[in-house]
């Protein structure tokens, strides 16, 4: 898994990071009832990551607007028609440090599930040059467990094997669709929430290879 991410972390596009080796969602893990605000959050953070050269200083840029566009179309070149007041919805920009201009907006919320806190990731906007590209791209949701400190937060991704071969020896029931290359889940949020509670403790479930450990940027 470790040469998996050094591929994606060097990947031109920073949407592979997130999409690529977790387990992605039609739908996201959030209902208001679990929605959960901890500005400890905000920020811009970094992580580094040996073996890339010049561009292996990672920023997560987070912040919070107390309103937020409302999109019509999942598409990278909407940015909204209007806007709406937010009271949970943050907004990360990742890029790597030598190159600020080219980022990935991701909007995020934070859930809070019997004790422990997960983070739902969504795209916002990516670069697409292509128009006819851009409207064949559908956003898709992942989630993860994470810890807030005041000098760090660990995202520990779900791990993608794991949950495909929970799936195939029906220890796992839930409802997704499956091709040849991706697993995609289309439970409801309810049905997801059951889902990440009942292996939150479960270390196997979590890629240790896919941990990030996000430290104030110096």
């Amino acid at each position: 898994m470790k040469t998996k991410k050094m591929i994606f972390m060097s990947a031109v596009s920073l949407l592979s990071i997130i999409s690529g080796c977790t387990v992605i969602s039609f739908y996201p893990l959030y209902t208001d009832d679990v929605l959960i605000r901890n500005d400890k959050i905000i920020g811009k953070w970094e992580t580094i990551e040996g073996g890339l050269g010049n561009s292996d200083t990672l920023v997560w840029e987070i912040i919070f607007s107390d309103k937020k566009w409302i999109k019509k179309h999942n598409i990278p070149f909407d940015r909204g028609s209007r806007e709406e007041p937010n009271k949970f919805a943050y907004s990360l920009f990742l890029y790597y440090s030598d190159n600020p201009e080219k980022s990935t907006e991701f909007q995020l919320h934070l859930v809070e599930l019997d004790g422990k806190t997960y983070i739902d990731f969504f795209p916002e906007q990516w670069d697409s040059d292509n128009t006819i590209l851009g409207f064949h791209l559908m956003g898709v949701h992942t989630f993860a467990k994470v810890d807030i400190e005041n000098d760090s937060i660990v995202i520990n991704w779900f791990d993608t094997e794991w949950f495909a071969n929970k799936l195939e020896s029906n220890k796992i029931r839930i409802k997704h669709e499956k091709n040849s290359a991706n697993i995609l889940l289309t439970a409801q949020p309810k049905e997801l929430q059951k889902f990440v509670s009942k292996y939150s403790s479960d270390e196997e479930a979590f890629d240790a290879d896919f941990q990030f450990t996000l430290k104030p940027q110096k």
